[in-house]
């Protein structure tokens, strides 16, 4: 069953990853996700700790197994505890002022109101990152906004709010032109260095996850200020 996958982009694989397999195990050719699906799968990644089938999936997409246990206590050093020793922080306000010195790279400690300029821009499509289903360590109203799994649940809630609204498209241009820098590619690079089996392959799935922002949202003319659209867009607010 894993081959459905293995001709897709790594978001895609990601997607069949988070989704029931009683949405995709039965069909004899699982089409690709649309972009808010491969995006909310993409952020899930960096937001949940892996089930086994994650694991499978992602493994085989990659040509390898992967032990799950080994994956799931990856995910906490990695993404979640930065006491570990291989932690990589995952919030662009953090990325923004890292320092590389020598092998090493030193980042500043988050703060919990690090991301808030990411408010306005949540509020245009009534997107709360409290309301994601997630691991409790990324759960609580002190937590930064500009987690970059956040991020990616927003902006798959634009990709599917430009489905019924074009004024979608306009919001997440100005929100990727101004708001998704270079800090974004650090983050999956040094993802993709991480002494684990696991984020690599999720690094994998964030960098087409990226690639189809830009290619989706190319940035407009202007400096488009995400508070300024004045009108709520209006989506479907289930779990992205």
């Amino acid at each position: 069953m894993f081959g459905k996958c293995r001709s897709w982009t790594w978001s895609a694989a990601a997607w069949c990853s988070s989704t029931p397999a009683r949405v995709w195990k039965r069909r004899r050719i699982v089409p690709e996700p649309r972009l808010t699906e491969r995006l909310a799968a993409a952020a899930a990644l960096t937001l949940c700790s892996p089930t086994a089938e994650t694991v499978k999936i992602l493994g085989a997409a990659a040509g390898r197994k992967l032990n799950a246990e080994e994956a799931q206590q990856n995910f906490y050093d990695v993404f979640c505890i930065p006491q570990s020793g291989r932690y990589v922080p995952p919030y662009a306000h953090v990325l923004r002022q890292a320092q590389q010195q020598g092998e090493y790279w030193h980042f500043p400690p988050p703060r919990h109101d690090g991301g808030d300029e990411m408010a306005s821009w949540y509020r245009i499509v009534g997107f709360d990152p409290r309301d994601l289903d997630v691991n409790p360590l990324f759960q609580g109203p002190l937590r930064p906004l500009d987690h970059i799994g956040f991020i990616l649940a927003y902006l798959a809630r634009l990709a599917a709010a430009r489905e019924t609204d074009p004024a979608a498209q306009e919001v997440a241009a100005g929100f990727v032109a101004k708001m998704l820098g270079p800090w974004a590619d650090l983050y999956v690079t040094l993802l993709g260095q991480a002494q684990s089996d696991y984020a690599p392959l999720v690094a994998h799935a964030l960098a087409d996850a990226l690639a189809d922002v830009r290619a989706a949202f190319a940035p407009l003319r202007g400096d488009h200020q995400g508070h300024t659209t004045g009108v709520p867009i209006h989506v479907d607010t289930g779990t992205p």
